[in-house]
């Protein structure tokens, strides 16, 4: 067994679960059960989330992504450009890596930026939402399930590439 091939494998697989999941959470679970809670609360939930998933993505998704690169190529069968553009597994691994740098971007970007503007809206003088915030607020749950299609064509990709061997 090549060990190394193994772990570069494993914590690739381990943090596209973590990613994926997040992501799936969110979308399945969370936002919906956020949606019964009063606007203010959700903010609040937002802001501690987005701040703890953001230092953990900002370091798992970039290894994540290399280690896609050191698996498709120094681990695996690609060897040089005619073997990204010339065969199955080169196509598809390349669409993947561009399908998962475009998601962590969407993330990175549109999802952070979203809740970043919620957080800095403002609540009423009452405690309660501002037209702001419920704006603000409704960018985030529009945005963050978005994700979910950069995932679904990253996880095509996935497993496709096991097909293009």
């Amino acid at each position: 067994m090549d060990w190394l091939t193994f772990g570069v494998q494993w914590t690739h697989i381990l943090l596209g679960i973590l990613w994926f999941g997040n992501s799936l959470v969110l979308a399945v679970f969370t936002i919906p059960a956020l949606n019964r809670l009063p606007i203010p609360v959700q903010r609040q939930f937002g802001r501690e989330y987005g701040a703890r998933t953001q230092r953990i993505f900002d370091v798992a998704v970039p290894i994540l992504i290399l280690l896609g690169i050191v698996r498709g190529t120094v681990l695996g069968p690609i060897d040089g450009l005619g073997d990204v553009v010339g065969t199955a597994y080169g196509i598809t691994w390349l669409i993947g890596l561009v399908a998962a740098i475009a998601t962590w971007l969407w993330g990175r970007f549109v999802i952070v930026g979203a809740l970043e503007r919620m957080a800095a809206a403002p609540l009423a003088a009452d405690g309660g939402p501002t037209p702001e915030l419920e704006t603000a607020v409704a960018r985030v749950k529009l945005v963050v399930p978005l994700e979910l299609v950069g995932f679904l064509v990253v996880f095509t990709c996935m497993i496709l590439m096991r097909f293009g061997q």
